[in-house]
């Protein structure tokens, strides 16, 4: 009797689930380019020159990083060289995106995407590489 009970209440007892929370405001986007430009979620500008690795995101679900360095184009300054996505959004999952010069494009460290063409992140997400968009700063 005492061994049904037992069975009885550890089937009783709720499971932990796991949920993606919801979103904490309205959708917004950032934008980051060149040496480097920063327009922010909320719509502010700024730049930023040091070389170093930063976050660009960093909350529960989404971790955005940046890595800036100068480059012979730049006298010094930095400039976007890569940008690596990852977090619970992704489900253990990266993307980390390099310069079109001499970078590539990372799948959970793995290379992906040599030319025009999309790959998949194991259902989670799709990498899209191709010449559509509009130049920022023109």
């Amino acid at each position: 009797l005492i061994v049904v009970i037992i069975i009885v209440i550890i089937l009783l007892i709720p499971g932990t689930t796991t949920t993606t929370p919801a979103p904490t405001g309205p959708p917004s986007t950032c934008r980051i380019w060149g040496d480097p430009h920063f327009e922010t979620f909320d719509h502010a500008f700024t730049n930023n020159f040091a070389e170093g690795e930063y976050w660009i995101v960093k909350s529960k679900m989404v971790f955005i990083q940046g890595r800036y360095m100068a480059t012979p184009y730049t006298n010094g300054l930095s400039a976007t060289h890569a940008i690596a996505v990852g977090g619970p959004f992704l489900l253990g999952h990266t993307i980390v995106v390099g310069p079109m010069d001499n970078g590539q494009i990372l799948i959970d460290g793995q290379p992906a995407l040599a030319g025009f063409g999309s790959a998949d992140v194991a259902g989670v997400a799709a990498v899209r590489y191709d010449d559509q968009g509009t130049v920022v700063d023109a």
